[in-house]
């Protein structure tokens, strides 16, 4: 890898570790989303410095093809990445049937409310 392109994907990601670290400092973006990116950002940085350390693993594993490692961490880190948003996701569901149920209690409430004021 040439030192141009080291020095490319290094600066783009300290510039994505600084951004996010910012949009988490303004609140604009919520503290357990962000760990997500702040690690894609950290792991930008060293993989500016991934061939010096997937080269080696790479061979003492028989992978002959070190990008082919690079590659298998990558889809691991995804499929990860997945499993956590389809938590979150999940989670958000429950959330949201739960508070139409008490809003819709709560305009039943309301309503009998307003039908015993009329009545009277």
């Amino acid at each position: 890898m040439t030192f141009a392109i080291r020095l490319f994907i290094f600066l783009f990601g300290v510039l994505l570790f600084i951004t996010i670290f910012e949009l988490v400092r303004r609140k604009k973006f919520r503290e357990d989303l962000s760990l997500g990116w702040l690690l894609i950002g950290l792991g930008l940085i060293l993989s500016s410095f991934a061939d010096k350390i997937i080269d080696p693993i790479a061979f003492k594993l028989g992978i002959h093809y070190p990008p082919a490692l690079a590659f298998i961490i990558v889809v691991f880190l995804l499929v990860l990445v997945m499993l956590y948003f389809s938590i979150a996701v999940a989670d958000l569901k429950s959330k949201n049937k739960e508070l139409s149920q008490k809003i819709a209690l709560m305009e039943y409430k309301l309503f009998r409310l307003h039908k015993e004021k009329e009545d009277r």
